[in-house]
C-alpha cells in the first residue's frame, strides 16, 4: 500500500532575505503582545502573571495506561519518567521564557506553552501517590498540567472530560505511549478531539518510537505495521493525531512547540495543522543544528503526511539536559524501599538510553533503540549532581532504570560509587543539619540516608575475565547506599535460555550463572528481585515447569528474594516479532479487545499480542504455580487504584 510520507527539506536551502522577512513578522508579533499586555491587568493577577497569562496558552500532557488487573488496581511501575524526560527540555526552555519576558532574547519570543511555573518545594513535599493532579486555576505549576490515571475505563474517561479537559481546555494535548498503551491513547485522542477538536494532539513515546524510523541510507521514512500512520491510513483507526514525534525528541519536541506558538492567531490562541506545517519549515534555519536524531511527522488529513527528519550530525548529551524532575514532583513508592516499617519516596534516574545487548525479545536493546546514548565524559559529576538535586526536591530512594547500570561500564560504577561515597562521608561530618552540595542546600542526614537500586545482567557479573572487578564494583555499590540490584533471569531451561543474546558465557552452564550471579550480590548484602520471562523460542510445558521449580529453590535458598514472572509479548520493531511473522498480525489499536484472566495478571500481556509458544492454559498454569509456589515473594503488589479527586 502506498504511504504518502513527504520529506521536507526546503528548509535547508531558505535564502536570507526569507530569514530577515521572517524575523520582522516575528518582530511585529512582540510589538503586538507587548501592547496587549500593557492595556490591561486582570483582577487578582500581578502585572507579570497578567503578562504570562495574555502570551501564554494551556497544554496538558498525559501518559496513555497499559493496563489494569482483575482486581481493577494496576501494576505501576512509578513515575512517568518517558514522559517527564521527553517534556524536560521544552518546558525548561518554556520556564526561562517566563523569567525572562516577552523579548527577542527568550528561548520563546512570542506566545509559549503554560510551562512557567516550577513546583515549589512545599507543594512537592504534601503530593501523594496518585497521578491525577488538581487542574482548577489559571496558574499552574508545571506539574499540575500531567494527566497520568494509570488506567482508562469509562469512569476515568468521564472524570477526564469533565475535571480536566473542560476545565485545563488545552490548546495541544501531548500523549505518551508505549506499545501495551497505545489502544489507550488512540482512545484518549478520540475524546479530546470530540471534546475539544481545535486542540492540536501530539502522540510521542516507546510505541511510536518503534514504529516509525529515518533510513538515512535510502533517505526515506520506515513505517511498522503497527504504526499510528499506517492505521489511519488504512482505515482501521481515525485520523485523531496532529502530529508525531519519534526518536530523540527532546529537542525535536521543543522545535514543534516553538513552531504552535508562532503560528497561533494571537487572539483566538488557535492554530491548524497546515499553519504549523508551513511555520515548522520556516523557523527551521533560525536555530542552531539539533542534537540527536528524531522524526517530526505532521498529518495534514487521512491520505498526506509530511515529515522532517532531525539528523544533524550533533551528537546528544543526555548529561546536559534539564532534570525530568525539575518540573514534576516525585510520587513512586517503591515497596524495596523502606526504613522503620515506611515505603520511601523512590526517583527514577537514567544514565544511558538503551540495552547494549540485543536479547532477540526486548525493546530496549540497542538494535531496537537505534543508538546508545550515555552520560559524556564529565557524566559522573553531573550524575552527582542529579542525585543531589533530587534529594533536594524530596527523593528518599533512586532507582536506576537503565537496562544496565552505567551501560555495564564498571569503571564508571566505580567512580561514580566512590563519588557518592565520598559526598556521603562529607554529609555525616557535617555539623549543621544542613550542608551546601553542588549549589543546593540539603539535610545532610538524607544524604547520608538514601537508598537506591539499580539492574544488572547475570551474564555481566558471572563471567566476567577478572571475577574480583564485579565483586569490587558490587562493595562499592553497597558502601555507596544500594541495597537492591535487579537482574533478567528470563528462563532456567537451557534449550529456552541458549537463544538468548544475554546467555554469552557458555563456558558454565546457565542456571550455575545465575546462582553465582545472585551469590555475588548477596555476599556484598545486596538484595535481589529478577523477572522471569514464559514464551520464548522453544518453550513448552516441560520447559516451564523446570523454571518454576529451580525459581522455587532459589527463593526458598534466600539468594533470591522477589520473581516476577513476565509473559513474552510481540513488540514492534523486535527481531522476535519478525521471526515469528507477527508484524502484521499484532493489535495495539482496538480498544475493544478484552482484557481478562489470566492476561491480566501478568504486565503488558493481553490476548492479541502474546507469544504464539503459549497456550491460554500454560498461562493460567504459570500463574497458579507461581503464586502457589513463589508465594509472597512473586512479585505481585499492584499499587493503590487511581483516585479521582473529590468533586467526581
Amino acid at each position: 500500500m502506498k504511504r504518502e510520507i513527504e520529506l521536507h527539506f526546503e528548509y535547508e536551502n531558505m535564502k536570507k532575505q526569507e530569514a530577515d522577512l521572517l524575523r520582522h513578522e516575528l518582530e511585529l508579533r512582540r510589538r503586538t503582545l507587548l501592547d496587549r499586555a500593557a492595556l490591561a491587568q486582570a483582577p487578582g493577577y500581578s502585572l507579570e502573571e497578567h503578562e504570562w497569562l495574555e502570551r501564554s496558552f494551556p497544554v496538558l500532557s498525559i501518559l496513555a495506561p497499559v493496563m489494569s488487573t482483575n482486581e481493577g488496581k494496576i501494576e505501576f511501575p512509578g513515575d512517568p519518567m518517558c514522559l517527564y524526560s521527553a517534556l524536560s527540555y521544552a518546558v525548561d526552555q518554556a520556564v526561562k521564557t517566563r523569567k525572562m519576558g516577552i523579548c527577542e532574547e527568550a528561548p520563546y519570543n512570542d506566545l509559549c506553552p503554560q510551562w512557567g511555573a516550577l513546583p515549589s518545594a512545599d507543594y512537592r513535599a504534601t503530593v501523594d501517590v496518585n497521578g491525577i493532579r488538581e487542574y482548577q486555576g489559571a496558574l499552574l505549576n508545571t506539574d499540575q498540567t500531567v494527566f497520568d490515571p494509570r488506567v482508562w475505563n469509562e469512569a476515568v474517561k468521564k472524570y477526564f472530560v469533565n475535571k480536566v479537559l473542560l476545565v485545563m481546555r488545552p490548546k495541544v494535548v501531548l500523549i505518551s505511549s508505549v506499545s501495551p498503551a497505545h489502544r489507550y491513547a488512540i482512545d484518549i485522542a478520540r475524546v479530546v478531539r470530540k471534546h475539544l477538536p481545535d486542540s492540536l494532539i501530539v502522540l510521542g513515546g516507546r510505541h511510536v518510537d518503534e514504529t516509525l524510523h529515518f533510513d538515512p541510507t535510502q533517505r526515506r521514512i520506515v513505517l511498522e505495521p503497527s504504526s499510528a500512520i499506517v492505521k489511519i491510513q488504512d482505515g482501521a483507526i481515525e485520523p485523531v493525531f496532529d502530529f508525531l514525534v519519534s526518536g530523540d525528541g527532546y529537542y525535536a519536541l521543543d522545535l514543534l512547540m516553538k513552531a504552535i506558538s508562532l503560528s497561533m492567531d494571537l487572539n483566538s490562541k488557535s492554530t491548524k495543522v497546515r499553519s504549523v506545517i508551513k511555520t515548522l519549515s520556516d523557523i527551521a534555519p533560525l536555530f542552531d543544528p539539533i542534537p540527536g536524531h528524531s522524526v517530526i511527522v505532521a498529518l495534514d488529513g487521512k491520505r498526506s503526511a509530511h515529515a522532517w527528519v532531525i539528523n544533524s550530525g550533533v551528537k546528544l548529551d543526555l548529561s546536559v539536559l534539564p532534570s525530568p524532575y525539575q518540573a514534576f514532583a516525585i510520587r513512586a513508592l517503591f515497596p524495596i524501599f523502606q526504613r522503620n516499617e515506611r515505603v520511601l519516596r523512590t526517583a527514577h534516574f537514567m544514565v544511558t538510553n538503551a540495552c547494549t545487548y540485543h536479547c532477540y525479545f526486548c525493546s530496549e536493546g540497542v538494535t531496537v533503540v537505534g543508538t546508545f546514548r550515555s552520560y559524556n565524559s564529565d557524566g559522573i559529576q553531573r550524575a552527582l549532581e542529579k542525585v543531589i538535586e533530587y534529594i533536594s526536591y524530596g527523593a528518599e530512594a533512586l532507582f536506576f532504570d537503565d537496562s544496565i547500570f552505567w551501560g555495564g561500564n564498571f569503571g564508571n560504577v566505580i567512580h561514580f560509587c566512590r563519588e557518592l561515597i565520598h559526598l556521603r562521608e562529607l554529609a555525616k561530618k557535617s555539623s549543621t543539619k544542613m550542608i551546601n552540595l553542588f549549589g543546593r542546600e540539603v539535610e545532610a542526614q538524607k544524604v547520608v540516608d538514601l537508598m537506591w537500586g539499580a539492574q544488572f545482567t547475570v551474564d555481566l557479573l558471572a563471567s566476567r575475565r577478572i571475577p574480583e572487578e564485579a565483586m569490587l564494583a558490587l562493595h562499592e555499590m553497597k558502601k555507596a547506599g544500594c541495597c537492591y540490584i535487579y537482574m533478567g533471569i528470563e528462563s532456567m531451561s537451557a534449550p529456552v535460555i541458549d537463544k538468548v543474546h544475554k546467555n554469552i558465557n557458555r563456558k558454565q552452564a546457565w542456571d550455575d550463572r545465575v546462582r553465582t550471579a545472585l551469590g555475588m550480590a548477596r555476599s556484598a548484602g545486596i538484595t535481589v528481585g529478577s523477572s522471569v520471562l514464559f514464551g520464548l523460542d522453544g518453550e513448552t510445558m516441560e520447559t516451564i515447569e523446570e523454571t518454576i521449580s529451580k525459581v522455587e529453590e532459589l527463593l526458598m535458598e534466600d539468594i533470591l528474594s522477589i520473581a516476577s514472572p513476565n509473559i513474552l509479548t510481540y513488540h514492534p520493531n523486535t527481531a522476535i516479532t519478525a521471526l515469528h511473522e507477527m508484524k502484521d498480525k499484532i493489535d495495539y489499536h482496538s480498544i475493544g479487545i478484552e482484557n481478562r484472566p489470566p492476561y491480566v495478571y501478568f504486565e503488558e500481556a493481553f490476548p492479541a499480542v502474546v507469544s504464539r509458544n503459549l497456550s491460554e492454559e500454560q498461562i493460567w498454569f504459570i500463574h497458579e504455580q507461581a503464586t502457589r509456589r513463589w508465594g509472597v515473594k512473586r512479585n505481585l503488589n499492584p499499587m493503590p487504584e487511581v483516585i479521582l479527586r473529590e468533586g467526581d
